[in-house]
């Protein structure tokens, strides 16, 4: 059971410590988190998945080397708008890439995806050119898949009740 934790390096503290909350709990529950390590938003749901000693996959674009496999830049190509994915450079789309991990796991030849995507950011990443940040990527593959995803900005009181509803 996998979900993904992500959001704004800009999330308001109060959300921050719901993150961190949230992540205790699906720890917990036995879910492993994706997230990117950012500050932020990143950074709460992997502290709260540290403090319950939880399950956690971590592609930090900083860190240790991951692959750029096909099929994550083909992903990332379907959902970046705003500018063509082939006319961006290298760290750029390692780090547009690590969404798409964090959403399907970074396997070459067998994705697993996240049951759902738990974020905080400004605008509504669905549409066209609404937001800004490496979320709206990930939040847009989420979405293009059918994978569920709650913006806490927006979202609280459906995601409880999707996190109620959870094993």
């Amino acid at each position: 059971m996998y979900y993904t934790g992500i959001g704004s390096r800009e999330t308001p503290k109060d959300v921050l410590a719901n993150m961190d909350h949230i992540a205790q709990i699906l720890a917990i529950k036995g879910y492993t988190l994706r997230s990117g390590h950012a500050i932020g938003a990143d950074r709460a749901f992997e502290h709260g998945c540290d403090f319950r000693k939880g399950k956690k996959q971590i592609w930090n674009p900083n860190g240790v080397f991951y692959p750029l496999h096909e099929w994550a830049t083909d992903h990332a190509s379907s959902v970046c708008y705003e500018y063509p994915l082939e006319k961006m450079k290298g760290y750029t789309i390692k780090i547009i890439t690590r969404n798409m991990y964090q959403i399907f796991g970074d396997h070459p030849t067998d994705q697993i995806p996240s049951d759902f995507v738990v974020y905080w950011c400004k605008g509504d990443p669905i549409k066209k050119g609404n937001d800004s940040g490496g979320t709206r990527y990930a939040v847009r593959i989420a979405h293009k898949n059918n994978i569920p995803h709650f913006n806490l900005r927006t979202q609280t009181s459906e995601f409880k009740e999707f996190l109620k509803k959870l094993k």
